[in-house]
């Protein structure tokens, strides 16, 4: 394992690719937002984008995902208050929403927003949380999925043709180039950056019927055509600023989280509306490639200028790599799994090249219970 040499990211990291210098692509993007991109001119881009979208009756004219979280809240303030949009908010229901969740769309309702909730059925919902964790590793696979196109499917049966997206990940956090530089959000972009090669079809071999996975499903590219469906990534046209944001918002009533910082990380303002999307989720990630979601916000911050390097590192090692104990018997109750088994996948998933093991090749812990990384060092 080695460490881009400005942040703090691994090259364990997907489809991260390292300058010969030994520079992170997601750095390099951070130097290019300050000094290689004209965001007036993009300003100007996405206005005249707009123009074509505008209601002037004051119906509907574009849809926003939105969890409650700081960035689509700002997403939509932006929409309305920056651009003289008027859009409907699009919220997929989470497995288990969380109090402040519920606040924090219950804020975002307080601004003037009209919120469709779409929830899928929980049998279906629970059938593929089960997937999702023992066959993929991701505890929120089907939230994962379902972010995506329950607002795609709004937009199509009220024949609103423009979705804004937030930030677009391959930029901001390292990615393919074709990615990165994409101002837009497709079909293929959920298939190959979310589905994590399993389709929705091959949920029948697990016993789902297709019936109860319509929420699931992405509309079809006829009717895809018939509104003209576009979906903008607002982070290619906005100076994206996750914390920006989130100053933002809180200072109009938005909550962080009332415990302070969130499982898994030193902040207390991401990840919010799921009882697991956060810490649970983030720990798997931890587990595949040795690091979380402590080290995201470092990586973010360092960019920024706000932390040095060295205190990034200090964060990561101080917060990441703890088992979250918070919501753990919510989640286990919800897909019918022992604490036994579900250990043992995560055992599944725990990359034996980055932490230790015995002799027999199990992994070791220490006194608390949590693994123990092997020592890379800080190249």
């Amino acid at each position: 394992m080695r460490f881009c040499k400005k942040c703090v990211m691994p090259d364990t990291r997907p489809e991260i690719v390292f300058s010969e210098e030994g520079i992170c692509d997601a750095c390099l993007s951070a130097e290019r937002k300050v000094s290689g991109i004209d965001w007036n001119a993009r300003k100007k881009e996405f206005e005249a984008i707009l123009s074509r979208y505008r209601s002037k009756d004051g119906s509907w004219d574009c849809v926003i995902p939105v969890s409650g979280g700081k960035d689509s809240c700002f997403q939509a303030i932006t929409m309305k208050n920056d651009y003289g949009m008027n859009p409907l908010c699009v919220n997929f229901v989470p497995c288990e929403m969380t109090e402040v969740g519920h606040h924090n769309l219950e804020f975002l309702r307080d601004q003037g927003f009209d919120l469709i909730q779409v929830g899928a059925n929980r049998k279906a919902y629970r059938e593929m949380s089960k997937v999702g964790f023992h066959k993929l590793g991701d505890c929120c696979w089907p939230e994962h999925i379902g972010i995506f196109t329950a607002p795609v499917k709004i937009a199509v049966q009220f024949n609103i043709p423009l979705l804004i997206w937030g930030e677009n990940s391959q930029l901001e956090y390292g990615g393919p180039a074709t990615a990165r530089d994409s101002q837009t959000l497709d079909r293929r972009w959920l298939e190959e950056y979310q589905m994590l090669g399993y389709r929705i079809e091959d949920l029948v071999h697990d016993g789902l019927e297709m019936k109860d996975l319509k929420v699931f499903t992405y509309p079809s590219d006829q009717d895809l055509k018939r509104v003209g469906v576009t979906g903008l990534f607002l982070g290619h046209f906005h100076n994206w600023d996750g914390r920006a944001n989130y100053e933002k918002m809180k200072s109009l009533g938005w909550h962080p989280n009332p415990d302070g910082p969130c499982e898994g990380t030193y902040t207390d303002y991401e990840n919010l509306d799921c009882k697991w999307v956060g810490g649970l989720h983030d720990y798997l990630k931890f587990l595949k490639y040795g690091y979380g979601r402590a080290t995201d916000n470092a990586c973010i911050d360092i960019r920024k200028g706000r932390i040095s390097r060295d205190e990034g590192f200090r964060l990561a090692k101080g917060y990441e790599g703890k088992l979250p104990r918070k919501y753990l018997q919510d989640y286990l109750n919800f897909i019918q799994c022992s604490e036994s088994a579900f250990m043992a996948t995560l055992d599944r998933f725990t990359n034996p090249y980055i932490f230790k093991r015995d002799a027999e090749g199990k992994f070791i812990r220490d006194a608390a219970g949590d693994l123990i990384k092997l020592d890379y060092g800080l190249a």
